[in-house]
């Protein structure tokens, strides 16, 4: 079958060539239209559902909201888990899907699930709404809106961008949403004086209903008069504060009373939950929102297009100015790669050189390169793949790997030419016979590579979504390496090659030289070389447990990013005034720094933090601007520590950007460990997570230990008594109402401005609530007529309560974050849980779960541990299929632990760890080493059946193949120096991979070709002496 297809490709050697043109030009075009992103979209396939119920604490948003919406959503089919967070005034649902859901059909199943759940929920408490159809990574570009000569205030800039710029951004292509973060919304206030209530005998009520009642627009149909017809509108809107308190609220004695002469009316802020400050000053935040499964760079190209519009209709001076644009990471990472990928070709090709001597045969290998990798990108786009640095990794793994067929079909075609020298020859029929002899042992050692990656597709959830990309772009990178060494390299050999003595370059020469003795020794002393090699696996075996695993290598950004926690009765303002101070700790002792961004509390929607949290992004000059040379993390630390020092109040931890949403949208916590406490009483959790935090203080290598201070909201809590609002005839509900609306503000209208729409809220006068006596002296008028104050009807008292109430699978829990320094994430979470168990005594229905990193790291593991075996077992029944012998694949079998050898100490000698990316080095390794087994194994079974004696034939054979096993080697190992020593954005990641492969090509290689041969001979000998004599 094999033989046919080159027979065919040399036969119509013109077609072959064309059918090349074709694809080299499709590759192209794939290459160009194929989406490019950072990093593998790695968020689960969530729907998240948000409540808004202004006013409300935590503990009473979990109880009206949160926990209807939660028992509802349980029973959808497809549902991985289910996290809420209820916090002041919000409760938010997040509910993940398996990841084979298609993402709009569960947005409609949680849709027809919310219409069941809103009859659960109390009326008159905030309407649940599904969450934008973004991605957790899905903010793309952050933009801030500033005036540059400080004319306008935080309020207009907020109107400005939120009718402006944001209905202009909101139709680029590809985004979702524009959320809106920082300065003030505005709304027209109707302040009420109690006193003049009294005075006019009018209760808030009335204020409020008849503030309702007289703003409406309405249509009376059509009249027909003469011929013509004429619709008819009634038109009763208010347009200004004027026309609101103009309004009539009641008549006493013939003389209207309005609005104004009751409340003060006029335009102001609403509450708000966040704030922005940019170098300092307060901004108005705008972040683009890409739509889920959009590719972020097209997005944020039409984003930008859009903004240089919206500058445009902006009055003068005020500015749109880029903050974060993932763009630039996409471009850097990416980068990073294809440097790799190019370096990595050019000393693929100087070595093919150097050992062929002979620039013809070195230029068809050559080839062979961009046209595997043009392939690849053409299954790329066929099947959805993006451009990141996992599935570019993938290519620059394969370098070595995708040349090997070629090599070892080209160097044979150019010996036997060799043979030919000075003769006619007809180079097509060499090149035939060349390719029949190596055609199988590559067709059978590419499709083993191709085996040794199918673990990875097995590799689920997050592990799954960053992996399977890389392991993909190796398997279509060699599909389309063995289709170029069935056709075009052979054709490309028949028309290129010629016929010349084959000479041994120097370094061919000088490689033989000192390899045959060595080989003969080897040879002689068969026990000696097992025992040492034996010695050597022992030695990795051992090293091995000591080396740490984590899940994978932190990815640097070129971002520096701190989170930060005040106490939780932090007012928003307080926190404004930290972020300043911070902003002049880091401008006054960091040079380095550009430009400081804290975003403070939430947005309107989509966040799930307080007034007492912040981000804070520090963007950073070039590197070349910096007047000390230093790494993104130690300047992060540096900068972490002055903090500090500085403000001593808050507790800060240094991230970045993408990192901390990954970390967040994995485990629900923003830190790369965290231990999760479950149980049913908040009370109990708060009492045990306090007693864990010591134990775990104490475990060596924790760094950024926080226990998310819960409880110590401050509130103040209006209880009716019911005694004494029966005896005045007063209603609890109208006690609430003065709560509610008085004391909170309630919306009763909304004023239309154009397309321009702001509430009209109502209020009592800042006076009248802003001490608990104040709020205790709110006048109530009894059914009698008579004045009671709120003090006589309820009591007024402060109490603490809770932050937040988070919970996941159904239950309340509390969490402990951290992250784990210099040592492994495995033995830590072993060392801590020791300590735990025996210091803290869990009592019953509470248990503990640890998440994070960790989580993925033991899935991964647990899964890798199940499918390598089997991947093994498959690649056996392979080597038996293409050998036809138990022994010859059991032999090369052997021949892989030992490529173990040198990954191990390239590890251990870096100091990495062995991480996900580590253990896809160690696989590839694995598919070089049987490649090579495979190559040399059957050359010495073709050197036997020519009559050769066992061990000439090993001599011989050895000689033959140490070129192209050098080859191999050396070209897969070349490939990953670019990528082993290269610094850019996204080279932490693949760095454990490359130096895993580099020293396990070094150890498995020097194997291949000294104890296969030795063992091939001892397995022979013992065969030939059992065999009866003829």
């Amino acid at each position: 079958m094999l033989n046919k297809i080159v027979d065919l490709s040399l036969r119509y050697k013109l077609l072959v060539l064309a059918g090349f043109g074709l694809a080299v030009f499709l590759g192209v075009r794939a290459f160009l239209a194929v989406p490019v992103d950072a990093f593998p979209d790695v968020t689960p396939n969530q729907v998240n559902v948000y409540t808004e119920s202004p006013g409300l604490a935590a503990e009473d948003v979990e109880k009206l909201l949160t926990s209807p919406i939660e028992t509802a959503m349980a029973g959808l089919p497809g549902v991985e888990q289910i996290r809420s967070v209820s916090l002041f005034g919000l409760s938010y649902v997040g509910i993940y899907f398996k990841d084979d859901v298609d993402i709009y059909f569960a947005r409609r199943l949680v849709g027809e699930k919310l219409l069941e759940a809103k009859e659960r929920l109390p009326a008159g408490y905030g309407e649940p709404s599904l969450g934008p159809n973004s991605s957790g990574l899905g903010q793309v570009f952050w933009y801030t809106v500033e005036s540059a000569d400080q004319k306008l205030s935080a309020m207009d800039l907020r109107t400005l961008h939120d009718w402006n710029v944001r209905l202009m951004l909101r139709t680029a292509p590809g985004v979702d949403d524009v959320t809106t973060w920082g300065g003030f919304e505005k709304q027209y206030q109707v302040q009420i004086h109690p006193q003049k209530l009294i005075k006019y005998g009018l209760s808030f009520k009335a204020v409020m209903e008849a503030l309702a009642a007289n703003n409406r627009q309405v249509g009376g149909q059509y009249v027909n008069i003469g011929r013509e017809q004429y619709l008819v509108r009634g038109l009763g809107l208010v347009a200004d504060s004027a026309d609101i308190g103009n309004i009539v609220v009641a008549e006493r004695e013939g003389v209207p009373i309005h609005v104004h002469e009751v409340a003060e009316v006029k335009e102001g802020p609403a509450l708000r939950f966040g704030a922005v400050t940019r170098d300092g000053k307060e901004v108005a935040l705008g972040i683009a929102l890409a739509r889920i499964n959009e590719n972020a760079k097209n997005v944020v190209d039409g984003v930008k297009q859009k903004l240089r519009l919206a500058q445009q209709a902006l009055p003068a001076g005020v500015t749109l100015n880029p903050v974060y644009d993932r763009t630039e990471i996409v471009e850097k990472a990416l980068s990073t790669a294809e440097s790799a990928l190019v370096e990595g070709s050019i000393l693929v090709a100087i070595v093919l050189f150097l050992f062929l001597g002979e620039a013809r045969s070195a230029l068809v290998v050559i080839v062979t390169l961009p046209l595997a990798m043009l392939i690849a990108f053409l299954f790329m786009q066929h099947f959805g793949l993006s451009a990141n640095l996992m599935s570019l990794a993938g290519l620059a793994i394969g370098i070595g790997m995708m040349v090997d067929g070629a090599v070892v079909m080209v160097e044979n075609g150019f010996r036997l030419l060799s043979h030919q020298a000075g003769k006619t020859v007809n180079r097509t029929h060499v090149i035939l016979e060349a390719a029949r002899e190596v055609i199988n042992p590559i067709a059978f050692a590419i499709l083993i590579i191709i085996v040794v990656f199918l673990p990875l597709f097995s590799l689920t959830g997050l592990e799954g979504k960053l992996f399977k990309p890389m392991a993909l772009t190796i398997t279509f990178a060699m599909v389309g390496s063995l289709v170029l060494t069935l056709t075009l390299v052979p054709v490309l050999s028949a028309l290129i090659l010629k016929p010349k003595e084959e000479k041994d370059t120097f370094l061919v020469r000088w490689a033989k030289g000192a390899y045959l003795p060595l080989l003969d020794r080897a040879l002689e002393n068969k026990k000696k070389v097992i025992v040492a090699a034996l010695a050597l696996l022992a030695a990795a075996l051992a090293v091995f447990p000591f080396l740490g695993k984590e899940f994978m290598p932190t990815l640097q950004e070129g971002a520096i990013m701190f989170r930060v926690t005040g106490i939780p009765s932090t007012s928003l303002e307080e926190s404004v005034r930290v972020s300043q101070t911070m902003d002049a700790v880091l401008k006054r002792e960091f040079p380095q720094t550009k430009s400081v961004l804290a975003t403070i509390g939430r947005a309107e929607k989509g966040e799930t933090t307080d007034a007492n949290y912040m981000e804070v992004l520090v963007d950073v000059k070039p590197r070349d601007e910096w007047p000390e040379r230093m790494s993104m993390p130690e300047l992060s630390d540096r900068m972490k520590e002055a903090l500090e020092k500085a403000i001593p109040t808050v507790v800060l931890g240094n991230t970045q950007p993408i990192q901390m949403r990954v970390e967040e949208l994995i485990s629900g916590v923003r830190a790369t460990l965290a231990l999760k406490l479950y149980g049913p009483d908040l009370a109990t959790l708060d009492r045990l997570a306090a007693g864990i935090k010591p134990v775990l203080a104490k475990v060596t290598g924790v760094a950024d230990l926080s226990l998310e201070a819960n409880k110590g909201k401050p509130q103040i809590v209006v209880k009716v008594r019911r005694e004494e609002a029966a005896r005045f005839g007063i209603n609890a509900d109208e006690i609430l109402e003065v709560v509610q609306a008085g004391i909170g503000g309630k919306a009763v209208s909304t004023l239309l401005d154009g397309v321009r729409r702001f509430d009209i809220q109502v209020r009592l006068d800042p006076a009248f609530r802003d001490s608990l006596q104040a709020i205790g002296d709110i006048p109530l008028r009894t059914q009698a007529g008579a004045l009671v104050p709120l003090s006589r009807v309820a009591t007024v008292e402060t109490d603490e309560g809770y932050t937040f109430v988070r919970r996941e699978q159904l239950s309340r829990y509390a969490v402990l974050q951290m992250d784990v320094k210099g040592r492994d994430v495995d033995g830590f979470v072993r060392e801590a849980e020791a300590k735990i168990r025996s210091a803290v005594k869990l009592p019953e229905g509470y248990w503990i779960e640890w998440g994070g990193a960790f989580e993925n790291q033991q899935r991964a593991m647990a899964r890798l541990a199940l499918i390598v075996p089997l991947t093994i077992g498959l690649i056996f029944l392979l080597l038996y299929t293409a050998f036809n012998s138990l022994t010859h694949a059991a032999l090369i079998i052997a021949n892989v632990p030992f490529a173990i050898i040198g990954g191990v100490f390239g590890l251990a000698l870096t100091g990495q760890y062995v991480s996900v990316p580590s253990a896809i080095g160690f696989i590839a390794v694995f598919g070089v080493a049987m490649l090579n087994g495979i190559v040399l194994v059957s050359f010495l079974n073709d050197q036997r059946r020519q009559g050769l004696s066992i061990r000439e034939a090993v001599r011989e054979g050895a000689s033959l193949r140490l070129r192209p096993v050098l080859m191999t080697a050396s070209v897969a190992i070349l490939g990953l120096i670019p990528m082993l020593l290269s610094q850019g954005v996204g080279a932490e990641t693949q760095r454990p991979l490359a130096t895993v492969v580099v020293g396990g090509l070094f150890t498995s290689t020097a194997l291949t070709l000294l104890l296969l041969p030795l063992m091939y001979e001892w397995v022979e000998t013992r065969a030939e002496r059992r065999k009866p004599p003829v």
